[in-house]
């Protein structure tokens, strides 16, 4: 049952079990259709925009002139002093030219073309894991199949050895989802320590994790391979290598980055599949659909809730002045449902091929480096899912991550019955 709109005044996008109970598609409306620029206070804080049209958001999204990820950061509302920030900052956070000439340092490796090579690779791995659950009863989908497939292709992608993976997850997790207690116990409920504060993501487990990166870097050095780890331990600017901070910060990006998202995806799609039997029966009818259904999902799963932008000069928003150094929250989820742009937009439509969606930041320097590796992770996902499942069926709540960030399940009780 969907929850009744608030009003304007209850708006409360920093409540984190507004989130946890449910996606709150009743709020993003009310300020879709009230407000989509809106003034949202920030207790303790100076207050925000809110940006929830597609129009708007994508229009940031192709500006980062007048809207900096480097100013203030990207990936939290909360001001931080400059010093902190610096501490942390990795290159999702650099603004142009500098934001590129870190991403080049590894780009080729995420090309359609480079992430192609692993596809008769994804393939297998994807059938053996349904192998594995197809026909056997309840199961937990996020740990059977949507944590393990991305963390592998990752694995394959850097060069990381298998043993380390499952530590590697728990520690992403508790990076990237730090408000939710069943990941970081109590300090979910707090602010952060001091202690923590210079570390990457302000985490106490990023000096945990960096520390494994750093003998991945080490043993690259002394021992080079064809991966994306050697690229960077490897790798110089301006004739220089690069500083051990930013080599945490890389490292701790791509765990976080390259897992959580594509998890999501395939999590929150495998949801919607089976909230829409009738949907998951027209793809099997019609396998012609699977790359508009990758899309679809993309859009429909929405992984990620928001990105923080900083107004480098006065601007006009539709008809709201924002003036410069403000903060500006430009909400993905929201935009890849705003029915001004994708009609009906919670309806789940395989054929609408929705190839705009915001998933990965359409347009601009920003759009997300692994975007053509979820693509090919999802789509192969998909094929092996048709092959194999005549249906898949709840089994059980799904459990919600406490956070308005990732938009992410922590379990997924599901049936997949063979056919």
């Amino acid at each position: 049952m969907t929850p009744s709109p608030p009003d304007l005044a209850a708006v409360d996008l920093l409540d984190h079990d507004l989130f946890a109970d449910h996606e709150p598609w009743e709020v993003f409306e009310l300020l879709q259709r009230e407000a989509p620029v809106y003034r949202h206070p920030e207790p303790g804080g100076r207050g925000f925009w809110a940006l929830t049209a597609y129009d708007d958001v994508a229009a940031v999204l192709r500006d980062p002139k007048t809207f900096s990820s480097e100013l203030g950061g990207a990936a939290r509302i909360e001001d931080l002093p400059e010093d902190v920030l610096e501490a942390r900052r990795n290159f999702l956070e650099f603004d142009p030219p500098k934001h590129g000439r870190y991403r080049r340092l590894i780009s080729t490796s995420f090309t359609p073309g480079a992430v192609g090579r692993y596809e008769e690779w994804l393939r297998g791995l994807i059938a053996g894991r349904l192998h594995r659950v197809v026909g056997t009863g309840p199961f937990d989908l996020v740990s059977e199949l949507a944590a393990p497939i991305p963390i592998q292709v990752l694995a394959r992608l850097l060069g990381l050895p298998e043993a380390d993976l499952p530590r590697l997850i728990s520690l992403g997790d508790r990076l990237l989802v730090d408000t939710d207690p069943e990941f970081v116990g109590e300090l979910a409920y707090a602010a952060g320590r001091a202690e923590d504060r210079y570390k990457p993501f302000g985490s106490p487990w990023g000096e945990e994790l960096c520390a494994l990166g750093r003998a991945y870097y080490d043993d690259r050095r002394a021992w080079p391979r064809d991966d994306v780890l050697t690229l960077i331990a490897k790798a110089t600017l301006d004739g220089r290598p690069l500083s051990d901070r930013d080599l945490d910060n890389i490292f701790a990006l791509l765990i976080v980055a390259g897992n959580e998202t594509t998890r999501q995806a395939i999590a929150l799609g495998t949801l919607a599949l089976a909230t829409h039997p009738d949907e998951y029966a027209r793809l099997r009818a019609d396998r012609s659909l699977i790359a508009s259904a990758t899309e679809e999902l993309l859009r429909y799963a929405s992984p990620v809730w928001y990105f923080r932008r900083t107004t480098t000069r006065p601007v006009q928003v539709r008809e709201v002045r924002i003036e410069a150094g403000e903060k500006v929250v430009i909400w993905f989820a929201a935009a890849n449902r705003d029915p001004a742009h994708y009609p009906d937009p919670h309806r789940l439509d395989l054929a609408r091929n929705p190839t705009d969606q915001l998933t990965f930041g359409r347009g601009g320097p920003h759009h997300c480096l692994g975007a053509h590796l979820a693509r090919l992770e999802v789509r192969v996902f998909l094929e092996e899912l048709v092959a194999r499942v005549a249906e898949v069926q709840p089994a059980g709540e799904a459990l919600r991550h406490r956070s308005n960030f990732t938009n992410g399940l922590k379990r997924l009780p599901v049936r997949l019955s063979p056919g």
